[in-house]
């Protein structure tokens, strides 16, 4: 049986160990500007109505060819342990799907919920599954892979100062490919009208576009700014020597380790200057290195910095009845970054 997730309903969930967690669970899903009754999170309750499964759910907007669709972005999907086999999860997905939504997405999917997405009609979007990887400093790079190693811990502490010293040696008989050279003049902090007033011209012609709009943009950055686990969100502005907006990148600054990418947008003509801003801000800050989900349009970009792509981290998936749709998604016709799905959602 399904159910909406009410908020009477919380402590029946058995997620909710923490006032701080009722508060997330209220403000994010009750409480998020797009807030639609039409597309609720929902429940699985037994006969017995006990809740086993869960998906939570926050509506967005986008426009397909300039006509605005509703969007879904689900998360937190899980299914009690014990109730696994009552395909109650495939059960969620359906309910899920048959909503009034023109397009669901996820992008924190693992590899059970892949198959889960897929086999109730759900597509995966190979190119936005992608990750890549710069790294900034090797030596120190190499030495924290070593470290994660247990056996290897004291190996990489000892090692780390010699580290520091070949990294710092990378700069100088490869400054283009570690250390490439900006006039840090031209960075400024991002502001969000500048970020609505300029995304989409950015956005290189796509057809499936976000909707920014200051309220609930202001919103999701109030999200992202508490979300410190990944590091310190920066917003950086670029602009060229006449003082034109060139493009930007946003993302979690962490030092002496791995700093995130949330979304990196150019001119066209500028992809590489804001790239080259991009990785001498986040090795000046003492980063490591950087990754984030591929925007499959800078995949030569990213590429010729030397920056290497992975499948490590979680799927993108979609889901829609109109077939038009997920093919400006395969074709990477989308602009989907890290403000479109539930990374500035997540507790």
């Amino acid at each position: 049986m399904f159910c909406r997730l009410m908020l009477k309903d919380s402590s029946s969930l058995r997620l909710l160990p923490t006032s701080a967690l009722e508060d997330y669970f209220s403000q994010i899903f009750f409480h998020n500007p797009w807030y639609d009754e039409s597309i609720p999170s929902l429940v699985y309750k037994r006969t017995d109505g006990r809740i086993i499964g869960f998906i939570g759910v926050v509506p967005r907007r986008m426009t397909y060819h300039g006509k605005a669709i509703r969007v879904a972005v689900s998360f937190h999907f899980m299914v009690d342990p014990d109730s696994r086999s009552s395909l109650a999860g495939v059960q969620i997905l359906k309910h899920f799907f048959s909503g009034p939504q023109d397009l669901s997405i996820t992008d924190g999917a693992g590899e059970i919920g892949r198959k889960i997405w897929e086999g109730v009609g759900g597509t995966t979007a190979w190119a936005y599954s992608l990750f890549w990887t710069k790294i900034l400093r090797p030596g120190q790079y190499a030495a924290g892979l070593i470290g994660n190693r247990k056996y290897f811990k004291p190996f990489a502490w000892a090692a780390t100062p010699f580290c520091k010293i070949a990294d710092a040696s990378t700069a100088i008989l490869a400054p283009n490919i570690y250390a490439p050279q900006v006039d840090i003049s031209k960075e400024e902090e991002l502001d969000l009208d500048v970020l609505i007033n300029h995304a989409h011209h950015f956005a290189q012609k796509r057809s499936l576009l976000p909707v920014y709009e200051a309220e609930s943009l202001r919103w999701l950055f109030d999200q992202l700014d508490q979300m410190n686990y990944y590091g310190a969100l920066k917003k950086i502005l670029v602009r060229d020597d006449n003082g034109e907006i060139i493009g930007w990148f946003i993302y979690y600054l962490k030092p002496g380790g791995t700093s995130t990418v949330i979304q990196f947008l150019s001119n066209k003509n500028s992809i590489q200057t804001t790239i080259d801003h991009l990785f001498h801000h986040a090795r000046r800050h003492n980063s490591i290195a950087l990754h984030g989900r591929l925007d499959p349009r800078l995949m030569q970009e990213f590429s010729d910095n030397r920056g290497y792509f992975n499948r490590n981290g979680s799927w993108l998936l979609v889901h829609s009845r109109d077939l038009n749709i997920l093919h400006s998604i395969q074709s990477s016709e989308a602009l989907l970054t890290g403000l479109e799905g539930e990374f500035g959602l997540l507790f």
